[in-house]
């Protein structure tokens, strides 16, 4: 998610219009017959199996992503060598399925956006069930932080995502990317003004349907 928060950053006149939201199903991919002794894929899929490879002493090996491993791996076959991705991925390349939903966590997601060009839609446009997604800039200085997040808590809108992003050329500066519940939209709205006016600059990506995820946290 990190670098799709930079490229939001970075790309003006888009924005978001839709989520989804989809389980982690890792798969241990290969031949049968051989003893496994490295595993290839993204360096992420390799974190959420790591307790799975360790356990087996697998040694874990960066591929640029989990498809491309499973198709590295049917078109230069190695001995000892599989690949961490889907069971999708193994029927398109030809590749058998050594060990299904090897995740370290059943409860892992990952999140997908779609976006499109054009302005983003407010919170004051949604509805209830809506969510808003967006990134600001605070003064930094103490208490700049906790005086931006106010301006939604005092509301009582619900924050569901924070996460801060180093500003280049500024030591020790982040921008703050955060995602809120739109319950009601004018009071949603009105955090969000207040939002811009407690900081120094907002960028908004979007107002859209939240996707229907279990045990979402507030």
């Amino acid at each position: 998610m990190q670098e799709v928060n930079d490229l939001l950053w970075e790309r003006r006149g888009l924005r978001v219009v839709r989520e989804h939201v989809h389980p982690i199903r890792h798969c241990l991919l290969g031949r049968s017959g051989e003893r496994i002794e490295r595993a290839i894929s993204h360096p992420q899929a390799l974190a959420q199996v790591r307790h799975y490879l360790q356990s087996r002493g697998i040694e874990p090996i960066p591929f640029h992503d989990t498809a491309g491993a499973a198709r590295h791996l049917a078109e230069h076959r190695q001995m000892g060598l599989a690949a961490v991705a889907s069971a999708a991925a193994a029927a398109r390349y030809g590749l058998d399925i050594l060990a299904e939903s090897i995740q370290d966590d059943d409860s892992n997601r990952t999140r997908f956006l779609v976006v499109e060009r054009g302005a983003p839609a407010r919170p004051g446009e949604g509805a209830a069930g809506f969510k808003t997604s967006l990134c600001f800039v605070s003064a930094h200085e103490p208490g700049s932080l906790v005086a931006a997040l106010q301006c939604l808590s005092t509301r009582a809108v619900n924050l569901t995502r924070l996460e801060a992003r180093p500003i280049p050329d500024k030591p020790f500066e982040y921008r703050f990317f955060l995602d809120f519940d739109v319950t009601q939209p004018e009071v949603a709205e009105a955090a969000l003004r207040d939002l811009e006016a407690a900081t120094h600059e907002v960028r908004l990506f979007g107002t859209y349907p939240a996707a229907a995820t279990p045990g979402r946290a507030s």
